[in-house]
């Protein structure tokens, strides 16, 4: 698995060991509860998510997965409300373009809303087996066509991450210059565009063929590897995930 992409990672954390559906309505409250929630609020929501992380000892992966998304969020925000929004507060001055105190702190809150929604996100991914969530959805009620089409969109920007790294691969030890300046990195682009998207087509007729082979459009019911069961965990984290998202918006009301 590829650094910094969110995939899943093995464990044996109670986090792990929730069921899917369990995780996909924690994920729901975290977002309604980030959008609910004041600033302070958010920040302890995002220090659940960073202990949860920890907890399940994917603190680093889920840390470095969304860095590269948040960071340039949280400069585009500050730049673009400080300048615009003001409210006769300079924090700098430089020329014709002042930076407001009341647009950094716009800019902050609304970071903090988008921060709780990558992370918790992102620690799903991490954290909940693919083909585990396909069985979770299909017993709680959705369409096994549609619960497919879910999993294989969470799996296919690591698994072309994959494709696209041993292409590169193989064109470095066929002597292709990868690296140096504008123009080589783009005929490595060029050079990595057509095998990368024929390998996809290649890969997605392949995986349909074998799918019907298996039966995957006949009707009736479907068997599974994996047999999952609603715990007492389970319970105790939704009616806390619940249970927060009524006290958040208790707060916000009053």
């Amino acid at each position: 698995m590829s650094a910094g992409v969110a995939t899943y990672r093995d464990g044996d954390s109670r986090l792990h060991a929730l069921h899917p559906t369990t995780k996909v309505l924690l994920v729901a409250c975290f977002v309604l509860g980030g959008y609910l929630a004041g600033v302070e609020l958010r920040v302890a929501l995002l220090a659940v998510l960073i202990a949860g992380a920890a907890a399940a000892g994917v603190a680093g992966v889920v840390l470095t997965t969304a860095a590269p998304m948040l960071l340039p969020l949280l400069a585009g925000l500050l730049v673009i409300r400080g300048i615009v929004v003001g409210d006769g507060t300079a924090v700098l001055e430089r020329g014709p373009i002042t930076v407001w105190r009341a647009g950094l702190l716009s800019g902050a809150a609304f970071f903090s809303i988008l921060a709780v929604f990558v992370l918790a996100g992102v620690l799903f991914v991490t954290v909940t087996h693919p083909k585990k969530l396909a069985v979770a959805l299909s017993e709680a009620g959705v369409p096994y066509r549609v619960g497919y089409v879910l999993v294989t969109a969470l799996q296919l920007v690591p698994d072309l991450r994959q494709r696209a790294g041993a292409i590169l691969d193989s064109q470095r030890a066929r002597g292709l210059d990868t690296g140096g300046g504008p123009r080589a990195r783009i005929r490595a682009l060029r050079a990595l565009l057509s095998p990368l998207l024929i390998g996809a087509l290649i890969s997605a007729q392949t995986r349909s063929l074998a799918l019907e082979a298996r039966g995957f459009s006949l009707p009736g019911p479907r068997s599974s590897l994996y047999t999952l069961t609603v715990d007492r965990s389970d319970h105790v984290a939704r009616l806390a995930g619940i249970g927060g998202v009524l006290v958040l918006g208790g707060v916000r009301l009053l």
